[in-house]
């Protein structure tokens, strides 16, 4: 967990204690849901160590705000913040979208949970929670997780975890040292185990163990 003000570990004065903020981030790293928490007045409470990870020269946390050189996502993000803490005097919560646009590189995409005045999920000072995206970024998934999940063979996860990488199988039958017909064989067993029919189909569901 990151300090807002020194880029290595935070923390707001607040009803929770740091080891709890740090309990509820690495739980969302775990889940590959890199996370920023703000208190009602849009400062930043606490940053998980995912979510350091999608910092750069476009988009950080400096002086316990969240900065954004894009003029129009800055002033997008200002919005939300503003309707955030509308949002605290009602009694039902919400969620918002924003992209972050950056010069060089994909979007970072924020899923923003509004916290409502009736809301007993997040603590009583969290008034934001940021569920960060980097559209550059495509996490790993797991090749243990697919053999259990779906009985894969060693070989088998490993195709399947590269084609969700979005790498084609040609690439993939370079990558693995197999020929073409080979990684069409593993990849017609893949789709006999996933219960799928076509790539698109395969990587969509795949996609949903990240």
């Amino acid at each position: 967990m990151l300090d807002a003000r020194q880029g290595s570990v935070p923390i707001y004065q607040s009803a929770m204690t740091p080891k709890e903020y740090s309990s509820v981030l690495i739980a969302l790293d775990l889940i590959n849901h890199p996370a920023i928490l703000l208190h009602r007045d849009g400062s930043v409470m606490a940053v998980s160590s995912k979510a350091s990870k999608v910092f750069d020269s476009e988009f950080s946390v400096r002086g316990r705000r969240i900065y954004v050189a894009d003029c129009q996502s800055r002033m997008k993000l200002e919005a939300l913040l503003h309707r955030a803490r509308l949002v605290s005097e009602q009694q039902a919560p919400s969620v918002s979208h924003l992209a972050v646009n950056r010069a060089s590189r994909r979007p970072i995409v924020m899923e923003a949970i509004l916290r409502s005045s009736g809301s007993s999920s997040l603590p009583c000072d969290v008034s934001v929670v940021l569920l960060l995206t980097d559209l550059d970024e495509m996490p790993a998934i797991s090749q243990a997780s697919l053999m259990e999940v779906f009985g894969l063979t060693p070989v088998q996860a490993q195709l399947a975890s590269l084609l969700a990488k979005g790498k084609s199988l040609e690439e993939i039958a370079r990558d693995m040292n197999i020929s073409p017909g080979t990684a069409r064989n593993h990849l017609k067993a893949v789709f006999l185990r996933t219960a799928t029919r076509r790539q698109g189909e395969l990587v969509s569901l795949l996609s949903r163990l990240r």
